[in-house]
């Protein structure tokens, strides 16, 4: 159960003058490195009856920083997610030219010991912070007596004996398609989020409609194709078929995301949902007619039964 969180702005107020150990971060994704950064904080919190905190940004710093345009979680996902752990305040800051511009003395006097009244600041062994990223974790040790806090660095979190696991290589991963490895990194199953719009309504005619998603946030998305997925509506969850991409078949151009919920027939247009990526099932292609298409989607279809028949098989053994 996730007990009540604080939201503060730090563009217009000040948190509470409780005693903070604070994460420090981009996390996108909230991955199983992010995951253990947490978890250590939660142990400091604990040892030293501070409030778990973390720092985040109101945008994505690659926004500004880098080209890149497409992320895995929004502010409001990564809320969620780390509340669901037990960080319970949480303090937001813009990622503005004021304070792109603050030295790495400003920040730890400005931020850290002013505006969020840390005690602990906890980060990664790679991290950085100042004009021009010229802080790092030395820096941060240096200037802790002055400023009265301690610095915990969390070593990385490996996903094979050399490369620690990243948020820039998982977002390659969800282009590339690989959804499990990129599901085994995350520790749950990508998720995305948006409203059912109405789309074209083809799906209907070759008797598979599918909830058309407009997208919330700007999510990375995997490689044109088919997907076995799970549908969240209301608090409720239905197994799926997602695709991903143009429908070539009919010489579209804009790229979508649609999904045709097994065994299901409820009016869902106007309506928030998620939807988790789990398996990768083929590549989407061109057809040659609109009836080697309907093949091929039964074919899906038989697949999609089989696979929730292996899942619910291996949840009975394991009762």
């Amino acid at each position: 159960m996730i007990e009540k969180i604080k939201i503060y702005d730090l563009n217009m107020d000040l948190p509470d003058l409780e005693k903070k150990a604070v994460s420090l971060g981009n996390f996108d994704g909230v991955h199983l490195g992010h995951q253990k950064l947490m978890k250590n904080n939660l142990e400091i919190s604990k040892k030293y009856d501070l409030e778990p905190s973390v720092l985040l940004f109101k945008e994505n710093t690659k926004l500004r920083l880098k080209d890149e345009k497409e992320y895995m979680t929004s502010l409001e996902d990564k809320i969620e997610i780390l509340a669901s752990m037990g960080i319970n305040t949480f303090c937001l800051i813009d990622f503005d030219e004021k304070f792109m511009n603050l030295s790495p003395r400003e920040f730890i006097a400005e931020i850290i010991n002013k505006k969020l009244n840390a005690s602990y600041v906890i980060c990664g062994k790679d991290y950085r912070f100042g004009r021009k990223a010229s802080g790092d974790v030395e820096t941060l040790r240096k200037l802790e007596d002055e400023y009265n806090y301690k610095t915990s660095v969390v070593e990385f979190e490996k996903e094979d004996e050399v490369n620690k696991i990243s948020s820039n290589h998982l977002r390659d991963l969800i282009r590339e398609g690989k959804i499990k490895k990129v599901n085994k990194l995350l520790g749950r199953n990508y998720k995305i989020k948006g409203k059912v719009v109405d789309g074209a309504k083809r799906g209907r005619t070759l008797n598979f409609p599918t909830a058309n998603l407009k997208l919330s946030f700007n999510y990375v998305l995997p490689v044109d194709g088919v997907y076995f997925t799970k549908v969240n509506i209301d608090g409720a969850s239905y197994y799926a078929l997602s695709n991903v991409g143009t429908n070539p078949t009919f010489d579209e151009n804009n790229r979508k995301v649609e999904t045709y919920i097994l065994d299901f027939n409820q009016n869902i247009y106007g309506k928030d949902i998620s939807i988790e990526f789990i398996e990768f099932f083929r590549y989407d292609i061109k057809f040659d007619s609109k009836e080697a298409l309907i093949e091929q989607m039964n074919s899906d279809k038989k697949k999609a039964y089989e696979y929730l028949e292996n899942i619910l098989q291996k949840k009975d053994e394991l009762v």
